[in-house]
């Protein structure tokens, strides 16, 4: 993952704040993934991309023909990400607010990276591994990534938590023992 800037994660609280005090969550989480979904288009991710963009949010939101699908705060927080010539900022943002809206209602994200696809049976495993005695596995997101060089098992991140559970790693482990 990219390093990413403090001035996208003040944003991001700026946002959520807004979002807990008005209960609003799920609207701007809406939003946020209609954003997300928009920075698939390369003219748009190179027109927030320009350092020398001024207020033209306008133009920016026509040009994606999003206007009417977002809300007015979010239209007015891209006004305001462009005065302060910011909107290439707003992939940074939207990670930033995805996790604070996570924290927010419980959900757990883990990227598990595995040597080879997983079954729907082996997810729930670890969704439920996860989620712990009597947890609730819907509340545990999981991106599985795929890595042969792991060789086999898989290593699973939560946050800044890792469990390497690779045959990589074990085997490494056992070098070091026999050396």
């Amino acid at each position: 993952m990219a390093r990413r800037t403090l001035a996208s994660k003040r944003f991001a609280e700026a946002i959520a704040s807004i979002a807990a005090s008005g209960n609003s969550w799920g609207a701007w989480s809406h939003d946020m993934q209609i954003l997300h979904g928009a920075l698939e288009d390369q003219s748009f991710r190179a027109t927030i991309g320009n350092p020398h963009m001024n207020s033209a949010t306008l133009e920016v939101i026509e040009h994606l023909k999003l206007g009417a699908d977002l809300q007015v705060g979010t239209r007015h927080f891209l006004a305001v990400l462009a005065r302060r010539r910011s909107l290439h900022l707003l992939p940074e943002v939207i990670e930033w607010f995805r996790e604070l809206a996570d924290k927010a209602s419980g959900v757990r994200r883990v990227i598990v990276t595995a040597a080879s696809e997983l079954t729907g049976d082996e997810i729930q495993r670890v969704r439920e591994r996860i989620a712990g005695a009597g947890g609730d596995t819907a509340q545990v997101a999981v991106t599985v990534r795929l890595d042969p060089e792991i060789l086999g098992g898989l290593t699973i991140r939560e946050g800044d938590q890792i469990f390497d559970y690779s045959v990589r790693t074990r085997l490494e482990v056992l070098r070091e023992r026999m050396s």
